[in-house]
């Protein structure tokens, strides 16, 4: 069963942002899976890399889209962003240096509950102005 699952309430109502929101819950679930799998301590780091670069290029698209449709709040989301993606890069260092059962429990734990809550209250907000104004990416 994996550790999140796509469900209606975490929709944006923008087709793309939503397919990238399903594609970083399935990156999760894939590390949870090699984590709890005892997968070798390389392919949980290739997990970690490909799902770092993805959800950087994810911000990139979500960036261009605010600032296309000149979403209000466009500043505080991007430095959110640049924020989440600091305390990712900080937590796979963390694995690297140590690949304990712990860590790699602290840091599944960290990416589902900030993904799940990044949607929720943020892309959400994002999501409703964007419908308003008619814009999709």
């Amino acid at each position: 069963m994996p550790l999140l699952a796509w469900r209606e309430a975490l929709s944006v109502g923008d087709p793309r942002i939503d397919e990238d929101h399903k594609k970083l819950i399935s990156f999760v679930n894939e590390l949870n899976d090699a984590i709890e799998g005892r997968k070798s301590d390389r392919v949980v780091g290739k997990i970690i890399l490909e799902l770092v670069q993805y959800t950087k290029d994810h911000f990139t698209r979500e960036e261009a889209c605010m600032k296309g449709a000149d979403y209000p709040d466009y500043e505080r989301h991007k430095q959110i962003h640049q924020a989440l993606t600091a305390q990712v890069l900080l937590m796979a260092e963390k694995y690297v240096r140590t690949p304990t059962d712990e860590v790699k429990k602290e840091l599944i734990d960290f990416l589902a509950a900030w993904l799940v809550e990044h949607i929720i209250k943020e892309d959400r907000k994002l999501g409703s102005y964007l419908q308003g104004k008619r814009v999709w990416v």
